[in-house]
């Protein structure tokens, strides 16, 4: 379990200068490509996945070692998770997001980053998980209640 929560830095997880809307209106009035991403370059900046989870590894005060043991998984496996080597499943980061008692804001922008699907609360798996996390329930307790209801573990 985490054992602190260290400063917040949003070194990699900032808000934009732009909303959303007014980056959608600069495209929409651009009339060439070249031109919409130049003037989108500076709200364009995307963290990478190994970026933002060793954002939130930091705040927590958690080793990658100790990442792998609370998550139930291999160190050498967590090791190329952290380093960027390999794309974690979607259960993965799910793991990961219940040990580093994310949000449920955090574990999205961790899934977003990682180019995995949102947790939606109409799926009943999802909505479960979501409960896990905003009652900050761990991976065994999490696989428990969806198993409980005939859902996929996520172990």
């Amino acid at each position: 379990m985490p054992t602190g929560r260290g400063k917040r830095e949003d070194r990699y997880i900032n808000t934009p200068s732009r909303n959303t809307d007014e980056l959608l209106g600069i495209l929409e009035r651009s009339r060439t490509l070249t031109g919409a991403l130049k003037a989108l370059d500076g709200d364009m900046e995307t963290p990478t996945f190994a970026q933002c989870l060793s954002q939130y590894m930091r705040e927590r005060d958690l080793t990658a070692a100790q990442l792998s043991e609370t998550a139930l998984l291999s160190r050498s496996f967590t090791y190329q998770i952290c380093s960027g080597e390999r794309r974690p499943s979607r259960d993965i980061i799910l793991r990961l997001a219940l040990v580093l008692e994310l949000s449920v804001d955090e574990t999205q922008a961790l899934l977003r980053t990682a180019q995995r699907g949102a947790l939606y609360p109409r799926v009943m798996r999802d909505a479960v998980i979501l409960f896990a996390l905003r009652n900050r329930m761990g991976i065994l307790a999490t696989d428990e209640q969806l198993l409980s209801r005939g859902l996929a573990g996520i172990l």
